[in-house]
């Protein structure tokens, strides 16, 4: 059985969310919060220093845990030997991705919060970071595979940074969207697509249809 106070965190936890998901952070307060649990303000301030710590609770998780997958993804990746990651580049990706869909919607609510309503919050650039780490590595493969001697065309870093702003930002909109998981696995199948046979062309890489002639 959860004690009291257990029971008064919950409340306040989930008049927090309908709070953020009502106003967005910055709108957000703690008057608010603490009128619509029936506490008093002091009590709420209590168990929560401020609204960041209450915005961290409901969404900091689910965060962490993709962007430690995401990156830990990457890193195995690099590890990979370079005609490996020539061959399995977007096979890999592909997998990677499609767990991480299913983290995003295991923890549906704290993502709406960081895509939507995260304005002014520590959460505000989540996806920046996501987009950084990407670019990062981006550099990091072509240099890498041109180092071993396989032929790829040199993409510069600030070309990479807004393609990668552009898919991360196109996958995540299926939360900006609500969309449903499946509906949502078919889109971004989609987009991952789109941005596969883009990076072939500018990597100098044989698309589909040239491979299918050899």
């Amino acid at each position: 059985m959860r004690t009291k106070n257990e029971l008064a965190v919950d409340k306040i936890l989930e008049c927090a969310k309908e709070e953020f998901m009502e106003k967005g952070f910055e709108g957000a307060s703690m008057r608010s919060i603490a009128e619509k649990s029936g506490y008093t303000t002091g009590m709420v301030y209590g168990r929560f220093a401020d609204k960041s710590q209450l915005f961290k609770e409901l969404v900091g998780e689910a965060a962490d845990k993709l962007f430690d997958y995401f990156s830990q993804s990457e890193d195995n990746f690099a590890e990979l030997p370079p005609e490996q990651q020539h061959k399995e580049m977007h096979t890999y990706v592909d997998s990677k991705v499609d767990v991480m869909i299913d983290m995003i919607y295991d923890n549906f609510d704290a993502f709406k919060l960081i895509v939507c309503k995260s304005a002014g919050s520590g959460y505000e650039y989540y996806i920046d970071k996501m987009i950084d780490v990407e670019t990062k590595n981006t550099v990091r493969f072509i240099k890498q595979l041109n180092d071993a001697g396989i032929k790829m065309n040199v993409v510069r870093a600030d070309l990479s940074h807004m393609l990668s702003s552009a898919m991360f930002n196109g996958i995540f909109e299926v939360v900006a969207h609500d969309l449903p998981r499946e509906e949502a696995r078919g889109y971004i199948k989609q987009v991952q697509n789109f941005f596969s046979a883009g990076w072939d062309k500018l990597l100098g890489l044989p698309t589909d249809w040239q491979k299918s002639l050899k």
